[in-house]
């Protein structure tokens, strides 16, 4: 009990001075009003800075994705040229073993013609 008297006792001694600490003006000065002024002013060349900085990036990611898509459009070219050229040439080396397949056709109706059995076996194969 006596302690709690003590604490409250001590409590009400103090009460005073938290009212007086709270009536205390501090003073705002000039000082601080230019110190308030310089700050804001570093703040907005920070802003101004980072601004800066953040288009440069945006243009260097342009510049990057440019070159991106320049690089897309070589490879299909190239991919293009080279299944055409593929195909260009599959078609140019097949042409001669076309005309010679069908002479070689051709020449065995004509033989055909004298031998039963191999006019048969070319209906066979659908030849005739």
């Amino acid at each position: 009990m006596k302690t709690i008297q003590k604490i409250i006792v001590f409590y009400l001694l103090l009460t005073p001075m938290i009212g007086m600490a709270e009536t205390k003006e501090i003073p705002f000065t000039l000082d601080d009003r230019d110190r308030i002024i310089r700050t804001e002013q570093k703040v907005e060349s920070v802003k101004t800075e980072i601004n800066t900085r953040f288009e440069a990036m945006d243009k260097r990611f342009d510049q990057l994705f440019n070159f991106l898509w320049a690089i897309v459009g070589i490879f299909t070219a190239m991919m293009v040229s080279i299944f055409g050229f593929a195909f260009w040439d599959r078609k140019l080396s097949l042409a001669p073993l076309k005309k010679e397949d069908q002479r070689i056709v051709s020449a065995l109706v004509d033989f055909a013609k004298f031998q039963p059995k191999l006019t048969e076996s070319l209906k066979n194969a659908g030849l005739l």
